[in-house]
């Protein structure tokens, strides 16, 4: 499987592979691609998010401000204002091997 191929995918297409492939290689590309266009995975949430803009409050343990995200059970974007993103629980790993858990 090509990296360049799903840099080119839509961000829905990417999702779909992310939360339907677990543990596949598609998965782990499909979330390098998501991480390349700036989304960030939350690991207690299991969701993907995205700032709209800068964070309000910035420090070294979390930033608060508003985000949009994939909400996998509508299975639709979403924003959610006001939301405090712990780093704790960003997903900071290389993508070369499992990833999300």
């Amino acid at each position: 499987m090509d990296s360049k191929f799903y840099a080119g995918l839509e961000c829905e297409s990417l999702f779909f592979m992310f939360y339907y492939e677990e543990g596949s290689l598609a998965q782990v590309l499909a979330a390098k691609a998501l991480k390349a266009k700036i989304w960030r995975y939350h690991k207690q949430l299991r969701t993907w998010f995205q700032r709209l803009e800068t964070p309000k409050v910035i420090n070294t343990e979390f930033e608060r401000g508003n985000y949009r995200y994939w909400d996998f059970i509508s299975w639709s974007e979403k924003i959610r204002n006001d939301f405090t993103f712990e780093y704790r629980y960003l997903e900071n790993v290389e993508l070369s091997g499992e990833f999300g858990r």
